[in-house]
């Protein structure tokens, strides 16, 4: 676990400094361009390489050395960072240069997170997996808590430059870190190098697909993250007609804190059953989804916000370690990076429909003379964002539905996972 931890603490530092850059970037470029649409396009740069090289940065963490992975991985995003600093420092910024110096910082880091989670096999055992996920969710929320807190303190004093050169220093702590790693612990890898890469990267499909109980498991976490994707993407339209902009991110903040407690109970949970860490995550999230929108009051949606984010990491954890149970470590790497393709896909069916169905279907509904104005309108209340707030409840109301499934499903989730359990044993290095 001690190796694990030093690869835990470089992931924890880089977060928070990818975070730092995400917030930074979306603010100049509002203020530079001056649409929403710039804004979309920068995080779509940043969020769509990462999804789409997920399967072949697995296959690379199995082929080869993951901690040379993630050295690569960091190590190259801190080129795509540079050019991004060379485009905002010019008199006349280029969007295309930033967009390119994202997509290619973005291109790098996808070869880091499939690596970082097959490390867990390398370093952890089966009785730690659970207390391992808790430590990567912590990682992972830093730079949604963290980070919106320092960037807006310190975007006004020092600058985008500096925040991007901060970013950038992060990326070598987490160099340095799997430095570390490797040297004390030797390389590791999945082998089979003797494969072909094309046979790797449809291996990683195989390992999913031929088993049942991942397949479930992957279907149910795609659903969950079409759900919690129209919340993303529709939070503030709900809000800001009835709250100001600095609650907003109070609100923000409040429920990132969900992610931190979730993941730390994880942490704590080692004898906590994979199938009801997973099924009490979604009921909980959907739960919260569902009457979070009902209000549009501050300290409501910062509580709701707070249980739904706390119940996602119960949900990711019991996910991951019923796939890590199920899985061989040496196809671990390119598993994960077809799970992670997969269920990211989600998000952007999400992103593709929440607008559309808000704006031209659920808005004119409880429009003070819409057609439920006089029903659900007494529940919800009318006017501006209430009708998309009855669509994340209903989206939140669908959740719950998958915990039922999951609950259905339980026999069959965990079936597979016992048996390889015995065998899967990495043990401390």
């Amino acid at each position: 676990m001690k190796y694990f931890s030093i690869l835990f603490a470089g992931a924890f530092v880089n977060s928070v400094g990818t975070g730092l850059s995400a917030f930074a970037l979306a603010i100049y470029m509002f203020q530079t361009y001056g649409t929403a649409s710039s804004v979309m396009l920068v995080e779509l740069c940043s969020f769509a390489p990462i999804v789409l090289f997920a399967p072949i940065a697995g296959v690379l963490a199995d082929r080869f050395d993951r901690r040379i992975m993630m050295i690569l991985g960091d190590g190259g995003s801190v080129g795509g960072l540079l050019i991004v600093i060379a485009a905002v420092s010019s008199d006349r910024p280029d969007i295309k240069l930033i967009c390119l110096g994202i997509v290619a910082s973005s291109c790098f880091a996808a070869l880091t997170e499939p690596a970082l989670r097959a490390s867990v096999s390398d370093f952890v055992g089966p009785d730690g997996y659970v207390r391992a996920s808790g430590m990567l969710q912590l990682a992972a929320s830093s730079k949604y808590l963290i980070s919106p807190l320092l960037a807006g303190f310190l975007l006004p004093a020092v600058g985008l430059r500096a925040l991007l050169l901060v970013d950038a220093s992060t990326c070598l702590v987490t160099v340095g870190c799997s430095l570390v790693v490797r040297k004390a612990a030797g390389s590791t890898s999945g082998g089979a190098e003797e494969e072909g890469f094309m046979s790797q990267l449809l291996a990683g499909w195989r390992a999913v697909a031929s088993r049942r109980n991942v397949r479930i498991v992957l279907g149910l976490m795609t659903m969950a993250v079409f759900v919690i994707g129209f919340l993303q993407t529709l939070l503030k339209p709900i809000l800001l007609p009835y709250v100001g902009t600095t609650t907003e991110g109070t609100v923000e903040t409040i429920a990132s804190v969900g992610m931190f407690a979730g993941a730390a109970v994880v942490g704590m949970a080692k004898n906590a059953r994979p199938a009801a860490l997973l099924a009490a995550g979604m009921l909980g999230a959907g739960a919260a989804m569902t009457l979070l929108p009902i209000r549009p009051v501050a300290w409501w949606a910062a509580a709701a916000g707070f249980v739904l984010f706390a119940s996602l990491a119960l949900c990711n954890a019991g996910a991951e370690v019923i796939i890590r149970s199920s899985i061989p470590n040496e196809q671990q790497a390119r598993a994960w990076g077809t799970i992670g393709m997969v269920s990211q896909l989600g998000y952007v069916a999400a992103f593709v429909l929440a607008g559309p169905l808000a704006d031209k279907v659920f808005e004119p509904l409880l429009r003070t003379d819409g057609p439920l104005a006089g029903s659900v309108g007494t529940v919800f209340g009318t006017g501006q964002g209430r009708g998309t707030a009855l669509l994340v409840t209903a989206m939140g109301i669908a959740l719950v539905g998958v915990a039922a499934a999951v609950h259905a499903k339980r026999a069959d989730i965990v079936r597979g996972t016992e048996d390889f359990s015995a065998h899967g044993k990495a043990g401390d290095h």
